[in-house]
């Protein structure tokens, strides 16, 4: 039999590679035949039939030349051989067939060592130095300093394609090369490939080089020629082998040159694109930033350990949004310069300061980045800019890097500001608003292909635009380094245009009608994001709008207390820029007193509008619609703070004169009698707040037919009043009649649920607080989804729950919800707020009632 040590020997002389092909032919042939002698000696019939009912069915003829020495056979006719004989033996298992793979490999070695030495007599080089394994073209990038193993990223060891996708400086390429490393070390490649991607011509080089020597592709072949056969003799071989892709640009630029798929194989490409195509092909692997432990224990790596403390560490990393490239960079600039974890984010936090200038200059100890942050992002912006709808995507990126990076609501994409930036002019100048709003879906779409934002359509409805849609619950996310790097380029033109078109964009967004809940949370988001990166713009030359309604938005949803500290910041700034008696110095004085009430101080608010409307009576002529309402807001605070009569007197004397002025029927007038009913109740004259109230609903009914929800709602107000008078039934069965109307209508609306409270009221004044607290719990199960926790209509209503809890006995289970619920209180409201009195009275009463309870015993 045939010896496998008798190997031809790869260090003759080159000669005719006609012959070393014959004699390496001849030295497998002789093992194969081998092999079948030891099985059995089969016939070359015997052969063919035993492969037949193997599945692997090979003809006589192929056999023959294979055993014969006289053809180079392929792996399937190998496998059938080999597979056939065992069974013919009967032998138990499957046969090995790994040490055929490696016999067959070496059979290709030298084969190509033939065409190899034909070449050059330089060739004698590569034979005696090159043909080890496992072999390695193309130069792994060096491990970043203190490289941290991420056993997230972690790959299985193949086969397979898998795509390393993420934003510039995720750490996709140290991924990648320690992916290769571990597998090297681990002995478990025999080939690896390391080709730089980022364009069509680099890839033909990378593939040429390691076809050349594997190959023996000739000198004369052009280089798309020569790199095709590379991929041809990855599909044949039987070594393991990996083929790193590194910073794919475009698939095209791999037509005709991608690895092929094979059980011995494995393709990892890394890019900074969102390419279906690619994902057809691969595995996707997103790669993200560290986490904060991940970034910690970086830091602690490379850092001296005197620049900061744990807490100092993990603030710096929340800066820097936990993305390894820009710690590295900043931890390299900390060591150069010797700056602590401090003295760096002082820094950092300036305004003026760029990035550029916070990074080590190149030679400084990072030579594996040689890029400053600002340059690797830009390449992608002006990539993404120069895709189709040319031009859109810049303007688009630069409105996002002033929002919120962990969630810019889609339908900021769809307003007039934003169509108007991109296209250049107003919207309604770009075209047909549906052009205007494809070009930026495009251009955002194109920088979500660079990986330079995300898109989270986790809360898109089923029913929603489609797939790709950034309206209906999609949401835009992008790293606050790639924010950070745009806004690093800006020129001052390009930020006063963004400045300008977020801000206004925000406003159109919170105009947008029969909005989710959702998005006045992410608007508000936003446009803090904008004060902090844009403040003094938004400031010169008068304050923008959106200052405003981002802070009614905050006290809106709950929040009444920080809404009163921005009012106070921005009447302090206002105070700063204009004179005392400026339009725009008096509306911020006013919007802070609203909140000052709205917060608890309602004495205080009472002063602060009085102190208002005076300065404005010198400046204003009497009538004048913003003195009245200061008028107005004065008097309704005065009567919340314990003078109803008071209030009552001054909305009287208002009122005269709004209808003098106005007219009966106008909305102020309309708003000034009703809080004049209301304080007229509220000091015991139920009969004048009745006929206010009675006005109000023949006024209504004079409009509408009787079942219309203006009408029934007018009527609920005053039969409100006959129910103090003694009629609860009237008031009830007005309710009622209402609900059933705004149940049809809207009935997650804050005035559903406020009719269902008031029903729930008026059920326990009839003597039922039993059945007023069941009704008031379902009520508080909707206020807790529609409107969340913290909110004061929220608050009240679990108030109001255990009071009617007290009312029906149930004394402990109303002492444990009023426990509950004043701590919660006084964070969301401040210890001062009337709310919190309430219920600490309420605790008192109630705590009181179950310690005089009497204690259960047993018979």
């Amino acid at each position: 039999m045939t010896d496998e040590t008798n190997v031809p020997s790869s260090d003759r002389e080159p000669g005719d590679p006609a012959e070393a092909a014959r004699a390496a032919r001849a030295w497998f042939a002789g093992l194969l035949g081998a092999y079948v002698a030891e099985h059995g000696s089969l016939s070359l019939r015997a052969l063919e039939r035993e492969t037949r009912a193997a599945g692997m069915h090979q003809p006589r003829s192929t056999l023959s030349d294979v055993l014969g020495g006289r053809s180079t056979p392929s792996w399937a006719t190998i496998e059938a051989v080999v597979v056939a004989a065992h069974r013919y033996s009967g032998s138990p298992g499957k046969p090995d067939l790994t040490t055929w793979q490696r016999r067959y490999q070496r059979l290709d070695d030298l084969i190509v060592e033939g065409r190899i030495g034909q070449r050059s007599a330089s060739d004698a080089l590569v034979r005696n130095q090159g043909r080890t394994w496992p072999r390695q073209f193309g130069a792994l990038p060096e491990p970043a300093a203190a490289f941290l193993e991420r056993p997230r990223l972690h790959l299985p060891d193949g086969p397979g394609r898998f795509l390393l996708r993420g934003n510039g400086g995720v750490g996709k390429t140290q991924a990648a090369a320690a992916y290769a490393r571990s597998r090297l070390a681990q002995r478990d490649l025999d080939l690896l490939i390391w080709v730089n991607a980022s364009t069509r011509d680099a890839v033909v080089s990378g593939f040429v080089e390691a076809a050349a020597e594997l190959v023996g592709a000739r000198p004369h072949l052009r280089a798309e020629e020569a790199a095709t056969q590379l991929p041809s003799w990855l599909a044949k071989a039987r070594r393991r082998w990996c083929v790193v892709l590194d910073d794919l640009s475009s698939p095209g630029d791999l037509h005709g040159l991608w690895p092929p798929t094979t059980e011995h194989g494995s393709t990892l490409i890394t890019t900074r694109r969102r390419i279906d195509a690619l994902d057809r092909r691969c595995t996707v692997v997103e790669v993200i930033p560290f986490s904060p432990q991940e970034s910690l224990a970086y830091l602690r790596g490379v850092i001296d350990p005197s620049a900061g403390t744990d807490a100092e560490l993990n603030a710096l990393a929340d800066d820097l949004g936990h993305l390894p490239l820009a710690l590295a960079q900043v931890a390299a600039y900390m060591g150069n310069t010797g700056r602590s974890c401090r003295e760096y984010r002082d820094r950092f936090a300036r305004r003026d300061a760029k990035l550029v200038d916070l990074v080590p200059e190149e030679g400084e100890g990072l030579i594996e980045y040689r890029r400053p942050l600002s340059v690797a992002w830009s390449l992608s912006v002006e990539a993404s800019d120069a895709l189709r709808p040319e031009g859109a995507a810049r303007p688009v990126m630069h409105v996002l890097s002033l929002l919120d990076g962990t969630g810019v609501p889609g339908e900021l994409f769809s307003t007039p500001a934003v169509l108007a930036l991109v296209s250049g002019g107003t919207a309604a100048a770009a075209g047909p608003e549906a052009a205007a709003e494809d070009t930026v879906h495009d251009a955002v779409h194109n920088l979500r292909r660079y990986s330079l934002l995300d898109i989270d359509r986790s809360a898109t409805p089923a029913d929603g635009s489609g797939p790709g849609a950034l309206t209906g619950g999609a949401s835009v996310r992008i790293h606050v380094m790639t924010q950070r790097a745009t806004r690093d380029l800006l020129s001052t033109h390009e930020r006063e245009d963004a400045v300008a078109a977020a801000a206004q964009a925000l406003l159109e967004g919170w105009g947008i009608a029969d909005a989710p809940a959702r998005l006045d949370r992410e608007l508000r988001s936003n446009a803090f994001a904008l004060l902090r990166q844009a403040g003094p713009d938004l400031l010169a030359p008068a304050p923008h709008e959106v200052l405003f309604r981002m802070g009614h938005s905050l006290g809106d949803s709950g929040q009444a207390t920080a809404a009163l500290r921005h009012f106070r910041w921005l009447e302090g700034t206002v105070a700063e820029r204009f004179d005392p008696d400026d339009a725009i110095s008096l509306g911020a004085r006013g919007h802070l007193a609203w909140w000052q009430a709205k917060s608890g101080d309602q004495a205080g608010a009472a002063a602060a509008f009085k102190a208002l409307a005076e300065d404005q009576a010198r400046l204003l002529a009497p009538e004048h619609p913003d003195l009245l309402q200061t008028r107005q807001s004065a008097a309704v605070w005065r009567g919340a703070a314990g003078d109803p009569a008071g209030a009552a007197a001054e909305l009287r004397s208002l009122y005269a004169l709004r209808i003098q002025v106005l007219g009966a029927a106008h909305r102020d007038t309309v708003s000034n009698r009703n809080h004049l009913a209301n304080f007229l109740a509220a000091s015991g004259d139920h009969e004048g707040a009745f006929a206010l109230h009675e006005e109000a609903w023949q006024e209504a009914l004079a409009r509408r037919h009787p079942g219309h929800r203006d009408v029934l709602r007018a009527r609920a107000a005053a039969m409100r009043h006959r129910g103090e008078l003694g009629d609860i039934a009237g008031a009830l069965e007005a309710l009622n009649d209402l609900l059933a109307v705004q149940l049809e209508d809207d009935p997650d609306s804050p005035d559903t649920l406020a009719t269902r409270a008031g029903i729930a009221e008026w059920t326990a004044r009839r003597g039922n607080p039993r059945r007023a607290a069941a009704l008031l719990e379902g009520v508080l199960t909707d206020r807790l989804r529609v409107l969340g926790p913290e909110h004061p209509h929220t608050l009240a209503t679990r108030l109001d729950v255990a009071r009617w809890l007290t009312d029906a006995g149930e004394y402990g289970r109303a002492t444990a919800e009023l426990s509950a619920l004043l701590p919660e209180q006084i964070e969301a409201l401040g210890a001062d707020h009337p709310s919190v009195g309430a219920t600490r009275t309420a605790l008192s009463r109630a705590s009181a009632q179950d310690s005089a309870a009497p204690t259960p015993t047993d018979d």
